[in-house]
């Protein structure tokens, strides 16, 4: 990973651009920021290699392909068996955004929560039961069927932290 250097206002708009279309060519994304495909792939590059990008991923439609729910799972351990039990939750197919809750009113336990999607409650039960089986870290799993009301990979406001812009600000649009 080379040495980081700021991001100035090209490389938070090929960001955004990116959030909102991954496939765009380096073309496209230079018309959207004035610049050249040469360049445009250079800072792509570059902020690949500081980490910034880490991949460039297609949007599926879970339901197209044969699954039934998402949902969002929570798994406690015993607090002396984190590590380990993080290491094996981030090698589960299927499972994604695997987060640590941070509670300090508990200190015995630590919750993860992270979520995916299944073709049915069976197939997750059987998993978790596996796991649960397995290793003896799991003191107690919870899954709960969401149903997701939307989904913006682009949620991330980049230019917000980054260049310091303004939140926007909103209302609730009126309903008829």
């Amino acid at each position: 990973m080379s040495k980081k250097r700021p991001l100035d206002a090209v490389d938070v708009a090929i960001l955004k651009a990116l959030q909102q279309d991954a496939s765009m060519t380096n073309q496209a994304i230079g018309e959207l920021v004035g610049l050249t495909p040469g360049p445009t792939h250079s800072r792509i590059k570059r902020m690949k290699e500081e980490g910034i990008i880490k991949g460039i991923h297609a949007d599926l439609d879970w339901r197209s392909l044969g699954y039934k729910l998402f949902y969002c799972l929570d798994v406690k351990v015993e607090s002396d068996k984190v590590e380990e039990a993080g290491y094996i939750l981030t090698q589960v197919p299927n499972l994604w955004n695997v987060c640590k809750m941070i509670d300090p009113t508990n200190d015995r336990e630590v919750t993860f929560r992270m979520w995916s999607v299944t073709d049915s409650y069976e197939t997750i039960l059987a998993i978790m039961g596996h796991l649960l089986k397995q290793y003896d870290g799991f003191c107690d799993v919870q899954v709960q069927a969401v149903d997701m009301l939307s989904r913006n990979p682009g949620v991330v406001n980049v230019a917000r932290v980054l260049l310091n812009e303004d939140l926007p600000l909103w209302s609730l649009p009126k309903r008829d």
